[in-house]
């Protein structure tokens, strides 16, 4: 007897994110580390910086649990690791991202410029093409349609920038947000 070929598959990210990563409400994050190096950029000597590696891994992981659960970040080392760097990768954390949240605030305060600067241009053809629908030669039907179908144009990419790109900024800032304020605990495995 043949198998159904054409059965659904169910997958729920909800169902993935409680079975893997959350405890007692709150989603924890392991984060293995050989040594304390791979928590940096490679080139960093000043260690100020994630490394992409470990960056990447946990807002991957992040992306999928809901805003309005805690994080906490596990940081599993095989040695101990003094109270003054515990400090400083907590710092480091941090900074990356606050840096992360600063550049994402930047860009909202930029695309609410655009979308008034869009506005404003596209409300000004469109006032021009009632002008232009009042005078009577011979492409003043053109050119009103013309301003007409630019300035919707450029209203219609007001609306877009305000509601879309705006809605997944902001979407991104609460989930650094939800980092920035994660507890960050180490573990040491001998």
């Amino acid at each position: 007897m043949r198998k159904k070929l054409n059965h659904r598959i169910r997958y729920s990210e909800k169902d993935y994110v409680k079975k893997n990563y959350m405890k007692d409400g709150k989603a924890v994050i392991p984060i293995k580390i050989n040594k304390l190096d791979d928590l940096y950029m490679k080139h960093d000597y000043l260690k100020l910086d994630l490394s992409d590696e470990v960056f990447d891994y946990i807002e991957e992981i992040a992306y999928l649990i809901p805003a309005n659960v805690e994080i906490i970040l596990e940081v599993h080392y095989h040695d101990e690791i003094s109270e003054n760097q515990q400090q400083r990768i907590k710092k480091v954390f941090k900074s990356n991202y606050g840096s992360d949240i600063d550049d994402i605030d930047y860009k909202v305060r930029i695309n609410n410029y655009k979308s008034i600067i869009l506005f404003l241009f596209g409300a000004f053809l469109i006032f021009m093409s009632f002008i232009f629908s009042t005078l009577s030669f011979a492409l003043a039907g053109f050119i009103t349609e013309f301003f007409m179908i630019i300035g919707w144009v450029f209203v219609w990419d007001m609306v877009e920038t305000l509601s879309i790109r705006r809605s997944e900024l902001i979407s991104k800032r609460i989930n650094k947000l939800q980092l920035y304020d994660a507890n960050i605990n180490f573990i040491f495995e001998w």
